[in-house]
């Protein structure tokens, strides 16, 4: 997220987020961005010298040696403008949910030190928010996406800023980490900048110009933003084309100058070998350090966009011999695992209350899966109702269990009993609709009741609450098991998004052999093409074959509502002018 300050007509001001990003397009000298690498370092750090050679804004030293920020003359502490970043999060919660107090986990890296994680800290407590825990980075990583529940997991992290990997323990919702090394000098920011700077972009503006950009800021931000959108394309595609109209003005006094280059992946993972090799020696070191062997790894976990690039997947596999576990978004892992330890730490920390629910009361769907009714910490007593459609003949009779508990999977919950459900219409067969209505009593008591529609028979069954069930050990074990257990609502949506991606796919296929002889060509090779990226799809993670599928219907949509056009005849126009005369 980006930091600016900028002038307009009310004198200066403070801009976070998008508006700083486009603040970026004309004064890039005035947006801090990636200040993470900055806070609780001091300004002789090699890392810090090495950001001053390549980031357009201006980093200075502080009155006790630490590393500051200066935009227009104001002198800004990383802590300062984190804490400006903290405020803007929790402006942009408050449109959405009302809360006096913000109750927050905040993800920082493994190798962060003492002082950096008290600035990190003191930044959350000058915003505004109640800090419940600093979680490492690997910890958040393994706690939304692992698999297992005991074994060696291996934690992989690189994003804009910094790589780091660790290797864990997990025992439940126990996780000791065994060994961890990082580094803030190489990530994602030190492959867009070779991509741009050391062999490519800047070498074939030379080239094809005579024109040294390197002087000139406003061109080298639009370099930064396309060099990392190639990058981007380069992990999905074989190659990327670098294009920006009007870059800057001739060195030859021969109008402006035009940059429209490609790259390939292959230039690409020749240009940055240096940087993965480091990267593949530091992998192998961990291994050491945490005295295991590769064949020891039981799960493999990814975070962070970089993890896209394929020589980052292809080092991590030569090393550990294992492919990433695709439960969660590589880039959305951390955030998810730090919510599920704010949850845990929540847990903990509140107190039960007897006119309060303490599970979810619910019942069972298809295939197993627990669908609450009432959720839990709600006051009672309480009642609620839902409509189940069901397609059975004359006298048939189906079974609706009732569970108490927080877990997606109906097994792991406490049974509380079932209701019969019975066809009593005169109709051999055909839908009938069910209400069935739960109340919660304040001595724990559930009556299900069941109305039938059609010929308004109405059933009523009662089940106990054993009050060892909802005891507090026994709730804080429901819900960590729950929690533990997270990548299987992963595991569900992802079997979802396969069913509906295969769906598609013979859709799609059906219609392409129903209309190809009739279709235009470049049409049909746009929906040969989508069709073969969701097949390759299939085996990616849940965003990946979402977008894959979006674009399959899209261009099916497309093939149905084509129509050949229409073949008009000189003639007709004559014949219907005559007829008007």
């Amino acid at each position: 997220m980006g930091f600016a300050t900028h002038r307009d007509c009310f004198g200066k001001r403070v801009a976070v987020g998008e508006l700083a990003k486009r603040i970026m397009i004309r004064q890039p000298s005035d947006v801090v961005f990636n200040v993470k690498n900055l806070i609780g370092k001091h300004f002789n750090d090699s890392c810090v010298q090495e950001m001053r050679k390549r980031l357009p804004f201006s980093i200075i030293e502080g009155p006790e040696g630490e590393s500051c920020v200066e935009i227009h003359g104001i002198k800004l502490s990383p802590v300062e403008i984190t804490t400006a970043i903290f405020t803007k999060l929790k402006d942009m919660v408050l449109m959405h949910q009302f809360h006096h107090k913000f109750k927050v986990v905040i993800c920082v890296p493994s190798f962060f030190n003492e002082q950096q994680r008290e600035d990190i800290m003191s930044a959350g407590r000058r915003a505004g928010l109640e800090i419940l825990q600093l979680i490492d980075e690997p910890i958040a990583a393994a706690l939304s996406s692992t698999t297992i529940k005991e074994g060696v997991v291996v934690v992989f992290g690189m994003g804009a800023g910094s790589y780091s990997v660790a290797v864990l323990h997990v025992s439940g919702m126990n996780i000791e980490m065994r060994a961890q090394c990082g580094d803030s000098c190489i990530s994602g920011d030190q492959f867009d900048n070779i991509l741009l700077v050391v062999d490519y972009c800047v070498t074939q503006m030379i080239k094809l110009h005579s024109v040294d950009v390197r002087g000139d800021k406003c061109a080298m931000r639009q370099l930064v933003e396309v060099a990392e959108q190639a990058k981007v394309k380069l992990s999905s595609q074989p190659t990327a084309t670098i294009s920006i109209p009007y870059l800057t003005s001739s060195g030859q006094g021969h109008g402006p100058a035009h940059l429209n280059i490609t790259i390939s992946r292959q230039e690409f993972e020749k240009l940055v070998n240096n940087l993965t090799e480091q990267i593949q020696e530091k992998c192998q070191i961990i291994l050491k350090e945490a005295k295991i062997a590769a064949k020891d790894v039981d799960e493999l976990v990814l975070f962070g966009g970089m993890t896209r690039v394929p020589k980052i997947q292809r080092i991590i596999y030569e090393v550990f011999g294992k492919h990433q576990s695709a439960k969660v978004n590589p880039e959305e892992a951390l955030v998810i695992g730090s919510a599920m330890q704010a949850a845990l730490i929540v847990e903990d920390q509140q107190e039960m209350s007897k006119d309060m629910i303490p599970l979810s009361i619910g019942i069972e769907c298809e295939e197993g899966i627990f669908t609450k009714v009432i959720p839990r910490h709600t006051r009672i007593p309480t009642k609620r109702m839902v409509k189940i459609p069901a397609w059975c003949a004359q006298g048939e009779c189906l079974h609706i269990r009732i569970f108490l508990g927080e877990h997606v999977i109906v097994d792991h919950n406490t049974l509380l009993g079932e209701v019969e459900l019975i066809n009593n219409r005169r109709s051999y067969e055909g839908g009938v609709d069910y209400e069935l209505t739960f109340e919660v009593s304040r001595n724990y008591l559930v009556e299900v009741s069941v109305s039938n529609a059609d010929d308004g028979s109405k059933t009523i069954k009662a089940f106990p609450i054993d009050e060892k069930v909802v005891c507090k050990h026994n709730v804080n074990r429901a819900v960590r098991n729950a929690l533990r257990d997270w990548s299987m609502y992963a595991a569900e949506i992802y079997a979802d998004m396969r069913n509906l991606a295969r769906h598609t796919i013979n859709t799609l296929s059906d219609a392409l052999s129903a209309r190809k002889d009739e279709l235009p060509k470049d049409l049909y090779e746009d929906a040969v093409t989508a069709l073969d990226d969701l097949l390759k799809a299939m085996g990616k993670d849940v965003s990946v074959l979402h977008d894959k599928i979006r674009a399959a219907m899209s261009v099916e949509v497309t093939i149905l509502n084509w129509r050949p056009p229409s073949k008009s005849h000189p003639g007709d126009y004559d014949d219907y002018s005559d007829y008007e005369n």
